[in-house]
């Protein structure tokens, strides 16, 4: 009668064969888990993509001919290379990447772990460069109940919103005027250089403060970066509300919120809670509320965000609304993990044990060989 015994080959067969499939049941067990809050970035995400809806149909009601090779997912918000109003240059897949309605569930998820609740008030930042980025900030802040305090520069870089008749104050217009968003800007400067549109022709400028006008937002008729940056303290000032902001918000390369182009790469993208020292070239508004405490979300660097939640570079078609490691994690079923490793453990404890026994019977001078 055969007995297993750890030195037999028979045995170490079925062991490798019992382990290797113990480990396939295992891995082929794996689960999607619904990451936190995952029906509020859900609705972001939904927001999101019928607002790119809208302004899809409106340009193509406007008689548009979108550019099928820039703008390969045809979303109508991914602008031109060179215009009136661009103001400097602009990184076409970081633009495509912004597109994806799933972002709006990272900017939500964002404001979440900066401690934001329902009430609270946000000092939002933004440009013309990222206007995808812009919508989903306000989409975000409106499904968990946050305040958004908005103020603009209108001038965009490469392949933004910088379509002199098209600007993001125009799309928020839009969305507003079909209900899908609340909060648009309640203040704009041109942007640009100092913020005042330097390095723009006084047709770009003069486009700019049209576009200010005609969306009936409070122009920001600054003479330099540091009337710029006084004004824009002020409104956020007098919006503020009895508890103050709760976080600061940017989107885009403004100089008058970040004080200088190199901050651009000093300030980490994403959430930072607690102040960095840094030998900054120059101090703008991120850098005040950031120094008060307040958590700044630094929207920038948009490839290295997508990467760290989960989210593609540039996909070609957009992925579904609700897919992405930003809505599921994907973990073992520890049930069968568990019996796995109990079931492969136990078979090993037999195995020794019977071994064991063997071994005693020869020392008694058996050979267990003849035992049936």
């Amino acid at each position: 009668m055969y007995r297993p015994s750890i030195k037999s080959r028979r045995t170490l067969l079925f062991l490798m064969v019992l382990a290797a499939v113990l480990f396939y049941w295992s891995e082929s067990s794996r689960v999607q888990v619904k990451q936190p809050n995952y029906e509020l970035k859900l609705e972001a995400a939904e927001k999101m993509a019928r607002a790119l809806d809208v302004l899809r149909k409106d340009r193509a009601a406007a008689g548009w001919a979108l550019d099928e090779v820039n703008d390969p997912n045809q979303s109508a918000i991914i602008g031109v290379q060179y215009s009136l109003i661009t103001t400097g240059q602009g990184d076409l897949g970081d633009k495509l990447t912004t597109v994806n309605p799933n972002f709006a569930a990272v900017i939500l998820q964002m404001l979440m772990d900066a401690g934001l609740r329902r009430g609270d008030r946000a000092a939002v930042a933004f440009s013309g460069s990222f206007p995808a980025l812009n919508i989903a900030v306000i989409v975000a802040c409106e499904v968990i109940g946050v305040e958004p305090v908005i103020i603009t520069s209108v001038g965009s870089s490469m392949w933004g919103a910088n379509e002199p008749e098209f600007t993001y104050l125009d799309m928020e217009s839009i969305l507003k005027e079909q209900g899908v968003i609340q909060h648009t800007s309640i203040a704009a400067s041109i942007g640009g250089g100092e913020d005042i549109g330097r390095s723009l022709s006084k047709v770009g400028r003069a486009a700019i403060e049209d576009a200010i006008r005609r969306n009936g937002v409070t122009e920001i008729a600054a003479k330099s970066l540091e009337e710029s940056q006084a004004m824009r303290r002020t409104i956020y000032g007098e919006h503020a509300g009895h508890d103050g902001y709760k976080v600061f918000i940017n989107v885009g390369g403004g100089v008058a919120v970040l004080g200088h182009a190199a901050n651009r790469k000093l300030i980490p993208p994403g959430l930072n809670k607690t102040y960095i020292q840094q030998n900054y070239p120059a101090r703008g508004l991120i850098h005040e509320f950031w120094e008060r405490g307040v958590p700044v979300i630094h929207l920038l660097s948009v490839g290295e965000i997508a990467d760290e939640y989960g989210l593609p570079r540039a996909p070609v078609p957009l992925p579904p609304v609700g897919t992405g490691r930003i809505f599921f994690v994907e973990r073992y079923n520890l049930a069968i993990a568990w019996f796995s490793v109990i079931l492969l453990f136990a078979v090993l404890l037999a195995v020794l044990f019977l071994d064991r026994d063997k071994y005693r019977l020869r020392e008694e001078g058996v050979d267990p060989d003849t035992l049936m």
